[in-house]
């Protein structure tokens, strides 16, 4: 683990509960835009549908902004704790994917750069986990994150081919609690951990 000076070690504290609240900030957000709409349906939508509706829109997109840019101080805390390349990498993942999940908030359905940043977001999302995996593979924690980053992708084929086939808002939300459950509970600046 690198050292950090006494003086960073506040900042470093505070900086670990960015992740955490970014994480309500976005799933709370999500979650009350689906109950709001009068359209939306976890089967046949997608959440980016909540971006575009006159209802949600400032809402879901809001959360999408405000995670964020809450989120982003827990990429230093990250980068802080990185024990190697890895640990480099894995900050650098989370902070990727934070920023392109603002950008489908800045970039709703429709807008020719959503898209991509969508994709960008899940699959950075996906890797972060996978990278912090093998970074601390050792450690149970380390291999719960391979899992997650792993099941992240796999929702994807299990609800497309097996199971639905129809709107995409399910494996969404799934890849969005996963990244919250990899931030809230496996990341090494999870709450709770030591300095």
């Amino acid at each position: 683990m690198s050292p950090v000076s006494d003086a960073a070690v506040p900042r470093r504290k505070i900086a670990r509960l960015t992740g955490p609240a970014a994480v309500i900030v976005t799933l709370g957000g999500i979650l009350l835009a689906t109950t709001l709409s009068s359209t939306f349906d976890w089967q046949a939508s997608a959440l980016s549908d909540l971006g575009v509706a006159p209802a949600t829109a400032w809402l879901f997109n809001g959360a999408l902004i405000g995670g964020a840019v809450v989120g982003i101080p827990f990429a230093w805390a990250l980068w802080s704790a990185a024990p190697g390349v890895l640990g480099q990498i894995r900050a650098a993942c989370y902070l990727l994917a934070i920023v392109t999940m603002g950008g489908v908030g800045l970039a709703p359905s429709g807008n020719p750069l959503h898209f991509p940043f969508a994709v960008a977001f899940f699959l950075l999302a996906a890797l972060t986990g996978v990278v912090d995996g093998v970074a601390r593979f050792r450690l149970v924690h380390g291999k719960l994150s391979i899992l997650v980053g792993v099941l992240a992708v796999l929702v994807w084929p299990a609800w497309l081919i097996w199971i639905d086939g129809g709107g995409i808002a399910v494996p969404e939300f799934v890849c969005a609690v996963l990244f919250g459950v990899w931030v809230v509970a496996l990341s090494p600046e999870r709450p709770g951990q030591p300095r």
